[in-house]
C-alpha cells in the first residue's frame, strides 16, 4: 500500500512540473511572437529609411544641379574658364562621387534653358623647345590629355546666331563689348591665317595699320593684349637666347580656338574683302583648312543640277 500511495503523489507531483512547464513555454512562445512582430516593423522602418535617403539624394543633386549651373553662368561673365577642380571644390564639396550625374544633367539645363553648353577647352600647347623637352620626358601625349576646364558656347540653330538674338553684353556697355570681340576676333583671325602664329614685330604692325592705339575704346593696346592673354584668348610664346634679343610669338589661346572657329574666320574674311581674287574661296579653304560657305552652296547647286539631269 504505501508504495501505491508514493506512486500517487509522485505523479501528482510529476503533473505539477508538466503544468508548471506548461505554463512556462506558453509565455516564451508570446515573446517569439513579439520578436518577429518586431522584426517586421523594423524591415517596414528599413524600407522607410531607404525611400527617404533616394528621396533626399534626388533633392541634393537638384541643388547641386543648380549651384553648377550658376557657377557656369558666373566663370563665362567674367571670361574664366570653368575648371573640373573648381566644381568639386565650390560645387560638389563631400559630393565629389556625383561628378558626372550633376554635370550630365547641369549640362541638359543649360541647353534647354539657356541655349548654352559646356564645351572642354584644348590642351596648351608645348611651343618653346624647354617645354616640349619636358613633355618628352614626362611622356605626355597633347592628343590624349584632358584639360579638365571647359567654357560656354552657343548651341543655338544657325539661323538663330543673329545679331538682334545674340547682342553685344550691355556691361560694360553694348559698344565697348562690340569693340572688344570684333578686336580679338579681327587679332585670332590674322594669327590663324599666318599659320597660326605671328611674330610681334608683324602683329604690331597689323595693328599700327588698323590704327588701334585710337580705335580701342577700353583701354591702351598693351593692356587689352594682356586681358586677351589671361582671359585665354591668345597665347604669347618668348623664346630666351643667350646674347640675343628675345623672339614673342603670337598664338591663338585654347579660349580662342574654341570661340572663334575656322568657320567664323572665313566668313569675317569673305565680309571684309571688298574685291576678292578668282582663287580667292580656294585660297581660304587651304589656309583654314575648311570648306566655306560659297564652295558648300556651289556643291549642293551642282549636286542638284545633276539629280534634274
Amino acid at each position: 500500500m504505501p508504495p501505491q500511495g508514493h506512486r500517487r503523489r509522485r505523479t501528482a507531483h510529476d503533473e505539477e512540473e508538466e503544468d508548471d512547464n506548461s505554463h512556462n513555454r506558453r509565455p516564451t512562445k508570446r515573446v517569439q511572437e513579439s520578436d518577429n512582430g518586431s522584426d517586421d516593423s523594423e524591415n517596414d522602418g528599413d524600407q522607410d529609411i531607404d525611400m527617404d535617403r533616394a528621396a533626399g539624394d534626388n533633392s541634393s543633386d537638384d541643388q547641386l544641379v543648380k549651384k553648377l549651373v550658376r557657377y557656369a553662368l558666373a566663370c563665362e561673365y567674367a571670361r574664366i574658364p570653368i575648371k573640373r577642380d573648381g566644381i568639386r571644390d565650390k560645387v560638389l564639396g563631400a559630393h565629389a562621387r556625383s561628378f558626372r550625374r550633376v554635370f550630365d544633367a547641369a549640362q541638359e539645363q543649360l541647353q534647354k534653358v539657356f541655349g548654352m553648353e559646356m564645351a572642354e577647352l584644348p590642351v596648351r600647347e608645348k611651343r618653346t623647345l624647354k617645354d616640349k623637352q619636358k613633355a618628352v620626358k614626362r611622356g605626355a601625349s597633347q592628343a590624349s590629355a584632358s584639360s579638365r576646364q571647359y567654357i560656354l558656347i552657343s548651341c543655338l540653330p544657325k539661323e538663330y546666331r543673329t545679331q538682334p538674338v545674340i547682342g553685344p553684353s550691355r556691361l560694360p556697355s553694348a559698344a565697348e563689348e562690340a569693340a572688344y570681340v570684333a578686336f580679338y576676333t579681327l587679332v585670332i583671325a590674322l594669327i590663324t591665317l599666318s599659320s597660326g602664329e605671328l611674330s610681334d614685330m608683324k602683329l604690331r604692325r597689323y595693328l599700327t595699320r588698323l590704327n588701334a592705339s585710337q580705335n580701342l575704346p577700353m583701354d591702351k593696346t598693351d593692356n587689352v593684349l594682356q586681358r586677351l592673354i589671361r582671359q585665354g584668348y591668345l597665347d604669347k610664346v618668348v623664346e630666351r637666347v643667350e646674347g640675343e634679343e628675345d623672339a614673342i610669338t603670337w598664338c591663338v589661346g585654347p579660349r580662342g580656338k574654341v570661340e572663334v572657329s575656322p568657320q567664323s574666320i572665313a566668313q569675317i574674311v569673305s565680309e571684309v574683302w571688298r574685291d576678292p581674287p578668282d582663287d580667292f574661296e580656294k585660297k581660304l579653304e587651304k589656309s583654314l583648312g575648311v570648306r566655306t560657305g560659297q564652295s558648300q552652296t556651289a556643291n549642293r547647286d551642282r549636286e542638284g543640277e545633276e539629280n534634274d539631269e
